[in-house]
């Protein structure tokens, strides 16, 4: 979907009066701020507008003061939210500090409700742009479930372990990603792209899957039970089979209920024709406490408690056998630290004896930077892991070969405090050792502000941090924060601190399009519409750690956005314009 920027409604001029006669009628010397601040508030307004196109008329001003002012408190849009800091919407949380551990260990999950089954909402007959351009035989929501078939010759492909969610805590994500272990016999051609999920109900395909070729990577090692060749089955719990627009993006969550998921591979029988390898279906519960695999004959009682929480841990993983429907679950909820890290552990199993390896692994390069094994044993274990700075990715935890008798297993991984430190008083930046590359910025005066709010970032200088903010009329966060406020210490979730550090010194900068004679430059350049379909611009934010890669590819593939992660906006002449998320 394309906006035409010159649209009537567009109009700068329009914006300028509204903005002005607003300015006209506020008293004092607010209104040589917001004259002042126009062309600030005029380019974000710009860039939200597309979204506010219904209910623009008799509401204009009061959007518009709302951003100006900050005296409306408004959510971040319900799409994705900025991947560093604030506060989760998740509704597949591990306990709070509040929340009765006890119940937790052995309560089922509630019944499934009684909404309109998945066939009610999906689009009959649609195909995902993606598989119209394959020889997947034609699959297409709504066909029957007795024709999903293997048409590659001599493969087939199993599912091999239990459905799990990998959910971030730190981003409001509403669909979790989605993945299950899946081993393979190949026939003629190969497998070069990872198997996913596709999802049924009531004998018709309600999704059809991610695009694997494109959106979900190569293949990677499951996060639960990696032993024995098998590969990652990637998913998500909305449908593909929901079209939200012209692309192939979908964010409408499938309804609570009872489904069955197969494993689909696309082997490339020969070159340029890709045939299906499909699995036997296995069932799957979907609910507001998760995604769930029926528990069989695996698992007993559970009689060991939730590991407390943690505000500073990275990294969680449950896994639960102890009801009906196994829940295996991991949550992040921050960056990778410097400080001395630990894997904190507890594995309860029927069985004597039983032990569960784990690894922690960088998702995107999937190198292994640390190792342990946990004992069966119900009691708390402790191993310090050595984990080298990574540039402040999210950091994995992966189970090994997990025995049938595991009744509950919980790995934390957060900093250890081993440094004696107060961990909580540092700011999200101390230690990072990211470089800021004054070659990367199209503006000299604009690298000179860059390079000075790397500087007081990385030295955790929170005068100098308000200072810079200060000097000129600057929009931090889309309610106008104040920037004592926003750099206060210590930090909490937010990680505005090691959040600037990668935008600056992890990506390019570049112009924002605009035609002024003072111009932002943009960090990442990735939000601009020069690098917005840059594959080493959308690289940048991943490497930096502001992007998963699944988020990234899903951003990518919205044509209206684009990238709705944080951005920094420093003109050419020096002055720092926005901190926020774009929309």
């Amino acid at each position: 979907m394309n906006i035409d920027r010159n649209d009537s409604w567009n109009d700068d001029d329009f914006l300028s009066g509204a903005l002005r006669g607003a300015a006209d009628n506020i008293p004092g010397g607010e209104v040589d701020d917001l004259h002042i601040s126009f062309g600030v508030v005029r380019d974000r307004v710009r860039r939200r507008r597309a979204a506010k196109i219904g209910s623009l008329a008799g509401v204009s001003l009061v959007l518009v003061g709302g951003i100006a002012f900050g005296a409306t408190k408004t959510p971040l849009l319900d799409s994705d939210a900025p991947v560093l800091p604030g506060e989760s919407q998740s509704a597949f949380m591990t306990p709070g500090p509040d929340d009765s551990a006890s119940d937790t260990a052995t309560q089922a999950p509630e019944p499934v409700p009684s909404g309109p089954p998945a066939r009610d909402i999906i689009q009959f007959d649609y195909t995902p742009p993606w598989l119209t351009e394959i020889d997947s035989g034609r699959l297409t929501c709504g066909m029957p479930v007795d024709e999903l078939e293997s048409t590659a010759a001599g493969w087939s492909v199993t599912a091999a372990g239990d459905i799990y969610s990998k959910v971030e805590n730190y981003s409001g994500v509403s669909s979790p990603a989605l993945g299950m272990a899946a081993t393979f016999q190949g026939g003629d051609g190969s497998l070069d792209v990872a198997p996913t999920l596709v999802w049924s109900q009531d004998g018709v395909v309600v999704d059809l899957g991610l695009n694997v070729f494109e959106g979900a990577g190569p293949q990677t090692e499951p996060l639960l039970g990696s032993g024995g060749g098998a590969v990652e089955a990637q998913g998500r719990s909305a449908s593909s089979c929901i079209p939200t627009g012209t692309s192939d993006v979908f964010e409408t969550s499938l309804p609570d209920g009872d489904y069955e998921v197969r494993v689909v591979a696309f082997p490339e029988v020969v070159s340029g024709q890709w045939g299906t390898a499909v699995s036997e279906p296995v069932e799957v519960r979907f609910d507001g406490t998760g995604v769930h695999s029926p528990t069989g004959t695996r698992g007993g009682t559970a009689t060991i408690e939730p590991l407390a929480p943690n505000e500073d841990e990275l990294t969680r993983f449950v896994l639960d056998r102890s009801t009906d429907w196994v829940l295996a679950q991991q949550e992040q909820s921050n960056y990778s630290s410097t400080d001395p890290t630990r894997v904190t552990a507890q594995c309860e199993s029927v069985s004597t004896g039983d032990s569960v390896p784990f690894e922690i692994v960088v998702p995107s390069t999937q190198d292994v930077v640390g190792s342990g094994s946990i004992d069966c044993d119900a009691t708390e274990q402790v191993t310090d892991v050595e984990v080298p700075d990574v540039g402040g990715e999210v950091l994995d935890i992966r189970l090994g070969d997990v025995p049938d008798g595991v009744v509950r297993l919980e790995a934390v991984l957060a900093p250890s405090g081993g440094d004696g430190g107060d961990a909580a008083a540092d700011c999200s930046a101390s230690g990072l050792t990211m470089e800021y590359d004054p070659s990367r910025s199209p503006s000299e005066g604009a690298s000179t502000t860059a390079r000075a709010i790397v500087t007081a970032a990385q030295d955790c200088d929170v005068d100098r941090m308000v200072e810079l903010a200060t000097q000129h009329p600057t929009e931090l966060m889309v309610t106008a924060e104040p920037a004592e406020e926003v750099f206060a210490l210590p930090e909490g979730d937010e990680q505005h601190y090691r959040t600037l550090v990668a935008l600056l010194a992890g990506t390019g900068g570049a112009f924002d399009g605009a035609d002024t004679a003072n111009r932002n430059v943009v960090w990442p350049r990735v939000a601009t519409e020069e690098f917005r379909d840059s594959d080493e611009a959308w690289r940048e934010v991943v490497t930096a750690g502001l992007l998963t890669e699944e988020q990234a590819d899903a951003q990518r593939a919205d044509e209206l956005f684009g990238y709705t992660g944080m951005e920094v906006a420093i003109d050419e002449a020096g002055a720092w314009r926005i901190y926020a998320a774009t929309p």
